[in-house]
C-alpha cells in the first residue's frame, strides 16, 4: 500500500470542494426527474452556476481567468488552481523600549506645546520618521494608555491627554528638585539592573569568505541572571555600594528582589557610605515601597475598616455601609502612606524624592547602566563565574565624568520638562476654556 495515500475516504478534497461535488450531484438527480435539462444546454453558465449553488458571476469570473490562461499557453492543460492565502493580521507593535517611550511622551507634549491637537494619526506620522515606527494606530493607542494616557471628552469631542496622576506627580517631582538643589544637598541616585549569563552584542562583523562563517556565537537561550544594585552621585559610584546576587531567569528581575533584600542593603551599605544630609532618589518599585502601615482598601472586610478607624480614633456609627467606611477611612489625614526606607533614611537625616511613574529618564544611573551593559557585551566569555568579576571591571570603566554627564543629562531633561508642562498647561487650559465658551454660545443646529 502507498504510503503517500490519503487516510480521509474524501482524498484531497476540502470541505468546500465536497460541497460542490454534492450540489452538482443534486441538480443532476433534479434533471432526472425532469426527465430532461431543467434549462437549455446552450445556457452552459446558467446551467453551472445552478448546478454549484454560485453566482453567475462568480462562474464567469473563474472560467474567463482561466480559459484565457489555456490559450495562451502552448500545450493546453488543465489548469491548476490554488486556494486563496489567508490574510494574516500584523503583530501589534508595542514593544517600546524606555527611550522609545519617553520620546512617544515628548512628542504627545510638543503638540500641545505647539498649539496642536495630538491624534494618533499625527503621532504615528511622526514617530515613522524619528525611529521608523512600523506599527498601526491600535498598536500606538495600546503603548499610550500603558505609559499614563488617556482620552478625555471636551464637550463631546475625544482628545488625547496625559493622566492627571502621572502629570501631578511629575510636576511634584520637578518641583521639590528645583527646590532641594537651592540648597547644599549632595544627590545620590539608586537604581537596580540584571545581565543575562549570555549577554552579548547583537551585531558583529563576520568572516563571509570561508565557509563557516566566524564571528560571537553565544550559547542558546539567555542563561542565568545576575542581579546588581548600586548608587552613585554625579562624582561616582558610592564607595561598597554594590550588591550582587544570581537569581532565576523566570521573567521580570523586579520578580527576583524584595523589601527585606533591599531594606538591608539600605540601612547597612548605601545609609553608611554617603554624605550627611544627602537627597536619595528613586523610583516606585514595589520593594522600595514597603508602607509603615496597611492602609484600607476595598478589599478589606467591613469589620476590619470599622476596627483600624477606631485605632485612629475616629467615630463611626454602626449604621455606615462598607462603601462609607471606606471613603471616610481614605479620606481622613491619618490615611497618608509612609513608607519604611523613607523613614530609615530621615531617621539617618537625608531625604527620599520619588521618581514619577513611567520616567526612568530622570535617574542618571539608566545612563549608567546601558554603559557598563555595553562593556560587558562586548567581552562577556558567557561562563558565569566570570560574570561578576566582568561587572565589577565595567564599573570601574565608568568614569567621573560619565557620570557627570548623566547627571547633567538627566537635569537638562528635568529643566526641559518643567518648561513644557508650563507651555502645555497654559494652551491646554485655554483650549478648554474656549470650547466650554463656543458651545454655550452656539445653538444646537450649528
Amino acid at each position: 500500500m502507498d504510503a503517500r495515500a490519503p487516510t480521509s475516504p474524501y482524498g484531497h478534497l476540502h470541505s468546500q470542494a465536497r460541497k460542490v461535488i454534492f450540489n452538482v450531484n443534486r441538480y443532476f438527480l433534479e434533471e432526472k426527474a425532469n426527465g430532461a435539462p431543467i434549462l437549455p444546454p446552450s445556457h452552459a453558465l446558467t446551467r453551472t452556476a445552478m448546478a454549484t449553488k454560485t453566482s453567475e458571476r462568480t462562474v464567469r469570473r473563474i472560467c474567463s481567468a482561466h480559459n484565457q490562461m489555456l490559450n495562451t499557453e502552448a500545450e493546453p492543460d488543465t489548469p491548476t488552481f490554488r486556494s486563496p492565502k489567508k490574510k494574516h493580521r500584523a503583530a501589534p507593535v508595542t514593544d517600546f523600549d524606555d527611550f522609545d517611550k519617553r520620546l512617544l511622551r515628548r512628542t504627545v507634549l510638543a503638540f500641545y506645546e505647539r498649539k496642536e491637537i495630538p491624534t494618533i494619526y499625527k503621532i504615528k506620522e511622526e514617530l515613522r520618521e524619528q525611529i521608523g515606527y512600523s506599527g498601526c494606530e491600535n498598536s500606538l493607542r495600546k503603548v499610550l494608555l500603558k505609559i499614563g494616557f488617556k482620552f478625555a471628552k471636551v464637550d463631546g469631542r475625544k482628545f488625547l491627554m496625559e493622566r492627571n496622576d502621572v502629570l501631578a506627580a511629575r510636576t511634584k517631582f520637578l518641583r521639590e528638585m528645583r527646590q532641594l538643589k537651592q540648597s547644599d544637598h549632595t544627590f545620590v541616585y539608586l537604581d537596580e539592573t540584571w545581565v543575562n549569563q549570555n549577554c552579548t552584542v547583537g551585531k558583529c562583523w563576520t568572516d563571509t569568505s570561508s565557509k563557516e562563517a566566524t564571528g560571537v556565537k553565544p550559547p542558546t537561550g539567555k542563561g542565568a541572571r545576575l542581579i546588581i544594585l548600586h548608587a552613585g552621585t554625579k562624582h561616582g559610584f558610592i564607595n561598597n555600594g554594590e550588591l550582587f546576587f544570581q537569581a532565576k531567569n523566570d521573567g521580570d528581575y523586579h520578580n527576583q528582589m524584595n523589601s527585606t533584600v533591599f531594606e538591608e542593603w539600605f540601612r547597612m551599605q548605601l545609609l553608611p557610605n554617603i554624605p550627611p544630609n544627602s537627597v536619595i532618589v528613586m523610583d516606585n518599585a514595589s520593594y522600595h515601597s514597603r508602607q509603615v502601615e496597611k492602609l484600607p482598601t476595598s478589599s478589606w472586610r467591613k469589620a476590619d475598616i470599622k476596627n483600624w478607624l477606631k485605632l485612629k480614633g475616629i467615630t463611626v456609627s454602626d449604621d455606615l455601609s462598607k462603601a462609607e467606611l471606606y471613603e471616610l477611612a481614605k479620606n481622613s489625614r491619618v490615611a497618608k502612606k509612609r513608607y519604611v526606607v523613607d523613614e530609615v533614611a530621615t531617621e539617618a537625616g537625608h531625604i527620599v524624592v520619588r521618581l514619577p511613574p513611567y520616567h526612568c529618564q530622570y535617574n542618571p544611573i539608566e545612563l549608567v547602566w546601558a554603559q557598563v551593559k555595553s562593556y560587558i557585551a562586548k567581552r562577556n566569555n558567557f561562563k558565569m563565574a566570570d560574570l561578576k568579576p566582568l561587572v565589577k571591571e565595567a564599573m570601574r570603566a565608568v568614569t567621573p565624568e560619565n557620570w557627570k554627564q548623566a547627571v547633567k543629562h538627566a537635569e537638562q531633561l528635568q529643566e526641559h520638562d518643567t518648561n513644557q508642562d508650563r507651555a502645555v498647561e497654559m494652551y491646554v487650559d485655554s483650549f478648554v476654556i474656549h470650547l466650554s465658551e463656543s458651545s454655550d454660545d452656539t445653538s444646537e443646529s450649528d
